[in-house]
């Protein structure tokens, strides 16, 4: 009998390899589908090239009966022959011999056949002792002549022969018969038309599935998502609970030591401030995080707004915009968290030398990018996809808590945050927003 605990590690293990495949699945899929949907195009194109040859033949097989329907009416008359033509909608039949000669013809057929239509026909892959077809789809007619000498059988004494020059000693070698094909035709262009119908229906519900799963996987990320603020906001109150008051009793312990202590144990003290409030800070930052991302929005001028923040950092920070002025809805409070974040992460984005940061304000269709760029150390690669994880950071002083609450905030207003390598080198902290007015261009 399993243990719980053997039971508890087993169901963290099958949970940990769902959550590898979670993150993995999307190229196998995108793999698979793209893979059943050529699977898919060779079988309509197998369909189509048989049902192509289920026509050829019936059309061939047709040919031969009507050849011999009408040689047979030739023999009681020609009348008969003609009636016999215009009810299997034959225009022509004619035998002739290898010379391309006539022995016998009735109807629209020419005297003497043209040799170039079977060397065409044979250059086409077509076997001239199975039967030659030409097809002329702006008349719909179908021409169609078969090697026959041993099939075609002949009363030699009801063939008119040419006389003088012109007498033949060549037995009669091919048989002719010219018709409309228009059945046929109609019968290969239905073919097709479906064939291409059900590229595009297949595609169709290719696209839908496709659809379905990159919504499906939306959902799921979003769910982890609520999941772990669902758990952020726990491990808030719990924080707010356990660190707030012990925090306030040592602030005032702090004061109180400050003021009983000789001078000379002030930087001890500054130590314990300085961790005491960062720690208070974080606790707050959290808590902003989990409440309404909203916040009260109001107008804000965004030129002058991000000037002004970047006047309060000590390196020189370069500002580039092509509108005097731009106005969007957000918190003052909140937009500044989310500027003031971005902006020092790129003044820290290196320590051996300038991060020559420059931020850059655009307006196109109604929307304002505003790109804090840098010169630094790049995105740390195998981390990208975390950098806005709540608590995930790569800085040793870092909370890892910034731009989590920077997208959040940017995105309750409509927007959204980016990042990714800047050409050249360093990294561009990409914002966008909706915007009310812009005023001028610089």
């Amino acid at each position: 009998m399993k243990t719980p605990k053997v039971i508890a590690a087993a169901q963290k293990n099958i949970k940990r390899r769902w959550t590898f495949i979670e993150g993995k699945e999307r190229p196998f899929v995108y793999v698979g589908l793209a893979v059943a949907y050529l699977i898919f195009l060779v079988f309509i194109f197998l369909i189509y090239n048989g049902i192509s040859d289920k026509y050829l033949l019936q059309m061939k097989f047709d040919s031969e009966k009507s050849f011999n329907n009408i040689y047979m009416a030739m023999n009681d008359s020609t009348a008969k022959a003609l009636s016999v033509m215009e009810d299997e909608g034959v225009t022509g039949i004619g035998i002739y011999a290898s010379s391309g000669q006539a022995f016998q013809r009735l109807g629209d057929v020419p005297p003497v056949l043209p040799l170039s239509k079977l060397v065409r026909g044979r250059r086409s892959g077509q076997d001239s002792t199975l039967g030659i077809y030409l097809l002329d789809e702006d008349t719909n007619q179908i021409e169609y002549f078969r090697l026959s000498r041993l099939n075609v059988v002949l009363e030699m004494s009801n063939v008119p022969q040419p006389k003088g020059n012109e007498a033949m000693s060549e037995l009669p070698d091919i048989i002719y018969i010219k018709f409309d094909g228009t059945s046929y035709f109609n019968s290969i262009r239905r073919a097709w038309i479906l064939a291409i119908a059900g590229v595009f229906v297949m595609l169709g519900i290719f696209l839908v599935i496709l659809s379905i799963y990159t919504n499906n996987r939306k959902y799921r990320m979003q769910l982890q998502k609520n999941e772990s603020l669902a758990k952020l906001g726990a491990a808030a109150r719990t924080l707010t609970h356990e660190i707030k008051n012990p925090l306030s009793a040592m602030t005032i312990q702090s004061a109180l030591m400050r003021k009983l202590l000789p001078a000379e144990f002030y930087p001890d003290l500054d130590v314990m401030d300085h961790e005491i409030t960062r720690l208070t800070n974080l606790t707050n930052r959290v808590s902003e995080f989990l409440k309404n991302p909203s916040g009260t929005p109001k107008d804000i001028e965004l030129v002058g707004f991000i000037s002004d923040i970047a006047r309060l950092f000590r390196n020189d920070i370069k500002i580039e915009n092509d509108v005097k002025a731009v106005v969007v809805s957000f918190d003052p409070d909140r937009a500044r968290s989310v500027f003031e974040n971005l902006i020092k992460n790129a003044s820290e984005s290196c320590e051996d030398r300038d991060p020559e940061v420059t931020v850059e304000i655009s307006v196109k269709h109604k929307m304002v990018a505003v790109k804090v760029m840098d010169r630094g150390n790049g995105l740390p690669e195998g981390t990208r996809e975390k950098l806005f994880d709540p608590f995930f950071t790569t800085k040793i002083h870092g909370s890892g808590i910034g731009l989590s609450i920077s997208k959040q905030f940017v995105e309750s207003r409509g927007g959204s945050l980016k990042l990714y390598d800047r050409e050249g080198g360093g990294t561009v902290a990409e914002v966008t927003l909706p915007c009310k007015v812009q005023r001028g261009e610089r």
